[in-house]
């Protein structure tokens, strides 16, 4: 039986319900969030939403279903665990029990019992983070689960280089800070594993479109743009003084003016609340389904409704005279809305790293992987080969040039990382974009470190394998070092060809300011280093070298302040007094006066 569709109710060949109200939205965010599920008008996800929600109850209903007495709430057995694909059986519960198991060793061990506490505060912070990143990386479609996850993630790293600086200066403790260490990384790759698979489940094209703003804040910055059209068009102002200026009416009246003139008319719909809500509840609500297909869906239309939007802010620009701050509220609105859909392939690399590479023909696009995200697919091959030679030629320095050499190696590894983070999020096809210039920071770091050895880090009796050329822990630094630095092209001393002097130099600043906040939190973590590390080698001496490398890669970069790092400093506009007071203080200079009296004089 064929039946039509009524108002706001979906027909039997379109599924999708229409004219929903904001606060119908508001509701499926609400089930959204709190049940972890990505389609609210799916009774099945609902249900094991509210499972994981109720895991007691859940239990008593499935004894109740199967026959078997009811048993007391504290002697109900945990909900089972549901299957999940991908890294979630032995691999995961492996990486979290090595992590755990390493933490209690350090805990327990007599020779730390003074850092006791501080060890503990790790175990708390450390096992929150994991737990962090793990949640987040399952719903990883989800934008900012994804970033919770890439946050997790760098929090990791943090700490297991800082539990490699303090084994390197710890005589006797330097394989257990390794074992945390290498766990850490366990986890922290588990979680961009995690995270590629979520993406996967975008379907075999491996969709690049991605929301950067969760459904939720779109619906806030819905709200922002109908406040600032009643705003605009006087609906919410109260009657005007005396002394008031009508901006908003003037404004409107000036870009009503400006459609009719340019061809546009048909942009006038969208100064009409209803109009423009309706536009922004259809997008909002294909927005609300952050799974494959809605995604994909979404992926699909949003670029021609959005471009409705874009074509009137383009129009508009600047051409309204005089300004009008209601007017230019409204214009940021409809900006900061529809930059939530712009499509991105932010993280699409990730992708091939949560899949094997027999499985990039075909099953996700038939052009195979681009060639930023093959240099991502070997720097990951040649951070864990690095990572793999550090612990087995360093593991037994307990002098001060090899255990410092050590910290400064295991900073490269750090820093190998970080750049491994910053290709993952890069979308541009030839990675020609701000993340992969600050990946190859890191890059300029490794080449400063090998072009410019410290002292006799090189040259130390306990690490012959650095001196060798051919040696596998040099060959490993030098082709990391060349996946992030592709020499006469990327690396800024030597200037790329045919690109203008401003774009370099951008460049640069781009790569000192990333090396900056390396220094900035090698600085921060000096009093805690000072705490846990013994004094008999110093952090402060291994602090120092990491600066000199850090500077001298800044040095490096031929910009005006050389090794210096520019101070963070926000500047806010001078109000009407500090206007007047420095009109006032020009009027007292001798130069104004002399031009007062030539401007009489003509």
């Amino acid at each position: 039986m064929r039946w039509t569709m009524t108002e706001g109710f979906p027909s039997a060949s379109d599924p999708t319900p229409r004219d929903r109200t904001a606060v119908a939205v508001t509701v499926d965010n609400l089930i959204r969030r709190r049940l972890r599920i990505g389609d609210p008008r799916d009774p099945r996800a609902i249900a094991e939403g509210l499972r994981r929600a109720f895991p007691g109850q859940a239990r008593s209903l499935d004894l109740e279903a199967s026959g078997l007495p009811l048993l007391p709430a504290a002697a109900a057995l945990p909900a089972a665990r549901a299957a999940e694909a991908g890294p979630s059986g032995a691999e995961l519960d492996q990486a979290t029990g090595d992590v755990e198991r390493d933490l209690r060793a350090l805990v327990a061990d007599n020779q730390l019992k003074d850092i006791e506490p501080e060890l503990q505060g790790w175990g708390q912070a450390i096992r929150g983070i994991v737990a962090e990143g793990i949640g987040a990386a399952r719903i990883a479609l989800d934008p900012r689960a994804r970033d919770r996850a890439m946050g997790a993630r760098r929090q990791l790293g943090d700490y297991a280089r800082l539990a490699r600086f303090v084994g390197a200066l710890t005589c006797g403790q330097n394989q257990a800070y390794r074992r945390l260490a290498q766990s850490l990384d366990e986890v922290a790759a588990l979680i961009l594993v995690l995270i590629g698979e979520s993406l996967a489940r975008m379907g075999t094209g491996g969709g690049r479109f991605l929301l950067q703003a969760p459904a939720s804040e779109l619906q806030a910055r819905r709200d922002a743009v109908i406040l600032a059209l009643r705003n605009l068009n006087g609906a919410t102002q109260e009657a005007y003084g005396s002394k008031d200026w009508p901006f908003g009416l003037r404004g409107l009246r000036g870009v009503l003016r400006l459609l009719d003139e340019s061809g546009h008319a048909d942009l006038r719909a969208l100064f009409e609340e209803n109009t423009v809500a309706r536009l922004m509840d259809d997008l909002l609500d294909r927005a609300s389904n952050v799974d494959a297909w809605g995604l994909r869906a979404l992926g699909a239309t949003a670029a021609f409704t959005v471009q409705r939007l874009d074509r009137l802010v383009q129009i508009i620009d600047d051409r309204v005279r005089p300004g009008s701050p209601p007017l230019a509220a409204f214009i940021e609105a409809i900006r900061l809305f529809v930059d939530g859909f712009r499509g991105t392939g932010s993280g699409y690399r990730l992708l091939f790293i949560a899949r094997p590479p027999a499985v990039f023909y075909g099953l996700y696009g038939i052009g195979g992987p681009d060639a930023p995200t093959r240099r991502l697919i070997e720097l990951v091959i040649a951070r864990g080969r690095l990572a793999e030679l550090l612990d087995c030629y360093l593991g037994c320095a307990c002098c001060e040039e090899p255990a410092i050499c050590q910290v400064l190696l295991d900073k490269l590894l750090y820093d190998t990382d970080r750049a491994i983070d910053l290709y993952a999020l890069g979308a541009h096809s030839a990675g020609d974009t701000e993340p992969e210039w600050r990946a190859a920071a890191y890059g300029l770091l490794a080449d400063t470190f090998l072009q410019r050895p410290y002292a006799t880090c090189l040259q130390g009796l306990c690490l012959p394998a650095l001196a060798d050329p051919h040696s596998g822990l040099r060959a490993t630094l030098e082709a990391t070092r060349n996946q992030l630095v592709n020499i006469g092209a990327m690396l800024p001393v030597a200037s790329p060809p045919n690109l203008p002097a401003a774009q370099v130099t951008r460049r640069r600043e781009i790569m000192r300011d990333e090396l900056c906040l390396q220094r900035e939190m090698d600085r921060r973590c000096s009093g805690l280093l000072a705490t846990m590390a013994p004094t008999c080698i110093g952090a402060d001496r291994a602090l120092a070298r990491i600066e000199d490398l850090i500077g001298d890669a800044i040095g490096r970069l031929l910009l005006p302040d050389n090794r210096e790092c520019p101070a963070a400093e926000l500047r806010f506009p001078p109000t009407a007094e500090e206007s007047l007071q420095a009109l006032d203080d020009i009027r007292q200079t001798p130069l104004f006066g002399a031009l007062v009296v030539a401007n009489r004089r003509q």
